[in-house]
């Protein structure tokens, strides 16, 4: 994502986040795109990138999943030293799939090598399909708010948990450092018991699916169906109770939003 993506020119202090901070910070109304590249193709994007360095221009990259190192004084297209996708060097004969803006993949601010009308790029999700990078992180913002309050919130917390231990490895995530979010007041009854809800939560992690007979592949759907009804019923209670004052959630922002992102990009004199 071109740093000129993000607008709002401030400093925000600890405290609410809002709607309308979020759009200040991103008011483009082009939607977020998937294509695939050559690694070729990637590596130009990141030149692109620094090219015009010391000037403070919007193309300047802010990257997820991506390392690489670039040298200032080298001239302009011949200033990134290496690449490194997940952890590994760029092939440039890969094909890399590439979440960006639609801005970039039509190759604007010389972004010319990710341009979805190249015969070598290859669209997955175009802009009429995409969404605006303001719209996911409300959406990110406010699935937390409804996960925090939810009852049976640390299971949520233990599923994924595993996922949050790689990125943490990866250095995409800073270490844990404090406890598990805190909920007061009361979510409602439950229309199943906590071991029809694990047993469920085992299906859906397990990766090895055991083989049943119709009549318990049937009794196991209906479960999945009372489950889902179950917490979309309490996700709304809760919603109502905390809009009425009832209920207060107090959602884990820090640990949640808080990626790691010093050493993505390098500077190197040689």
């Amino acid at each position: 994502m071109a740093g000129g993506t993000m607008r709002g020119d401030k400093i925000y202090p600890a405290g609410v986040i809002r709607l309308g901070d979020v759009i200040a910070c991103f008011p483009f109304e082009d939607p977020c795109v998937v294509i695939r590249v050559r690694g070729t193709a990637l590596w130009a994007a990141l030149e692109n990138s620094v090219s015009k360095l010391p000037s403070l221009e919007g193309r300047f990259c802010q990257v997820s999943g991506i390392e690489f190192a670039y040298n200032p004084e080298s001239p302009e297209g011949k200033r990134v030293r290496w690449v490194k996708v997940g952890g590994q060097d760029l092939d440039p004969e890969r094909r890399y799939t590439i979440a960006t803006r639609g801005y970039m993949a039509r190759g604007k601010d010389g972004f010319e090598s990710l341009n979805h009308e190249r015969d070598d790029v290859d669209e997955v999700i175009s802009e009429e399909h995409g969404v605006l990078i303001s719209m996911i992180i409300r959406q990110y913002f406010l699935s937390l708010k409804i996960i925090s309050q939810w009852r049976r919130g640390a299971s949520i917390s233990k599923l994924f948990s595993g996922l949050r231990v790689k990125q943490v490895g990866q250095g995409d995530l800073s270490p844990k450092t404090d406890t598990p979010p805190a909920v007061d007041g009361t979510t409602g009854h439950a229309e199943t018991s906590d071991e029809e809800d694990d047993m469920v939560e085992a299906e859906c992690s397990s990766p090895v699916k055991e083989k049943r007979s119709s009549t318990e592949e049937m009794r196991l759907f209906e479960l999945k169906q009372r489950v889902a009804k179950k917490w979309e019923i309490l996700a709304r209670m809760g919603a109502n109770a905390r809009r009425n004052g009832d209920v207060k959630v107090r959602v884990d922002w820090c640990r949640s939003v808080r990626p790691t992102v010093e050493g993505r990009i390098k500077i190197v004199t040689d």
